[in-house]
C-alpha cells in the first residue's frame, strides 16, 4: 500500500470557490485512519494553509505542511520548521525593480501576513481581495527588501494571464539559475528560491520519514505541481488540471475536485481502503461524477 498521499489543495480538493465536499473531507479522514500520511502541499503561505488543513483533516498526531510551493515544509500541530529556503533580500530588489519599471502588483511574505510595496502597480483593491481570500492580514511598506533584510519565502505576481506569460519568460532569463518561476493559478505567477519545489520538499520530507518515493502518490492539477508529480512513485492529476500537467502525470483523473476526485484515487490506488464498508457509504454520498 502507498503510505503518504501529498496533495494540492485549491481546484484540487477544495472546489473552485473554495468548497470541500464533504465526501472529500469524509475520504482524506478514512485515508488518515488507515495510517497514511496526509501531506497538503500548496503555494499558500503557512498561515493560510493551517485553517484549512484543520478543516480537510484531523490529525491525532503532527502532520506535515508543506507550504509557498516548497518554501517551506513544518508540522502541522507544533509549527516546527522542518525545512526553509527564501529568496535573498538583494533578489528580491532585483525583482521589485523591475516590478516599478512594468507596474507590477507584487507580494512578499512575512511569518503570518504579506507585504506589498506602497507604488502605482500595486493595486490596493487587490490586497485586499487577496487577503479575504487567503484570510491573512497584510503591511504597505516603502520597500519589500528594506522591510524583509532576510528575504522572503516567496514572492507573488498577481495580473491577468496573457500579461504573466511575458512577463514569466522575461524573468526567467533574469533568473540566470538563481529563482524559478511558475504559475499555481492563471493569475497568480509565483517566484521562489532556486531549487525549490514542492517536488524537492516532498523528497526530503519522505526521506525524513523514512518513506521510500515509491510508496508516495502525489495529487495536482497545476503547473506548480508538476516537480511533486514527477517525483512521487503515483503522480496524479485530477479531471480539472492544466494540460501541462496531464501530459506528465502517470494517472489522469476523470472527476474533477468539485466531484471529490479523491474517491476516485482511492478506488484504484488503495484496493483495501476502496473495498471497506465505510468507503462505500462515502461512495453513496458522493457528486455523480458528470465531468
Amino acid at each position: 500500500m502507498y503510505k503518504l498521499l501529498a496533495s494540492d489543495i485549491d481546484d484540487t480538493l477544495l472546489t473552485h470557490e473554495g468548497g470541500l465536499p464533504e465526501a472529500t473531507h469524509a475520504a482524506l479522514q478514512l485515508l488518515h485512519d488507515a495510517g497514511v500520511a496526509v501531506v497538503l502541499s500548496s503555494g499558500r503561505a503557512t498561515a493560510s494553509m493551517r485553517p484549512i488543513a484543520a478543516r480537510i483533516v484531523e490529525p491525532a498526531d503532527d502532520e506535515y505542511l508543506i507550504s509557498f510551493n516548497g518554501g517551506r515544509v513544518v508540522t502541522a500541530l507544533s509549527d516546527t520548521v522542518l525545512f526553509e529556503q527564501a529568496i535573498s533580500s538583494r533578489v528580491v530588489e532585483e525583482i521589485m525593480t523591475y516590478a516599478r519599471e512594468e507596474n507590477l502588483h507584487v507580494q512578499a511574505y512575512s511569518h503570518d501576513g504579506f507585504l506589498v510595496e506602497d507604488i502605482p502597480g500595486t493595486s490596493e483593491e487587490e490586497s485586499r481581495l487577496y487577503s479575504d481570500i487567503a484570510a491573512l492580514p497584510y503591511e504597505r511598506v516603502k520597500s519589500l527588501s528594506g522591510a524583509l533584510p532576510r528575504g522572503s519565502v516567496k514572492l507573488l505576481i498577481i495580473g491577468e494571464h496573457e500579461n504573466l506569460l511575458v512577463h514569466q519568460e522575461r524573468l526567467r532569463t533574469k533568473a540566470a539559475g538563481r529563482f524559478s518561476v511558475m504559475f499555481s493559478k492563471p493569475r497568480y505567477l509565483e517566484v521562489v528560491a532556486k531549487g525549490v519545489s514542492k517536488g524537492h520538499a516532498l523528497e526530503m520530507l519522505a526521506g525524513r520519514l523514512n518513506i521510500p518515493l515509491s510508496r508516495c502518490i502525489a495529487l495536482g492539477d497545476s503547473t506548480n505541481d508538476i516537480e511533486m508529480i514527477q517525483t512521487a512513485g503515483l503522480g496524479v492529476a485530477v479531471g480539472n488540471a492544466r494540460q501541462e500537467l496531464k501530459d506528465i502525470a502517470d494517472h489522469v483523473l476523470t472527476r474533477h475536485a468539485s466531484r471529490s476526485a479523491i474517491l476516485e484515487l482511492i478506488s484504484f490506488a488503495f484496493p483495501d481502503i476502496a473495498s471497506s464498508s465505510r468507503f462505500q457509504e462515502i461512495m453513496k454520498t458522493a457528486p455523480q461524477d458528470t465531468n
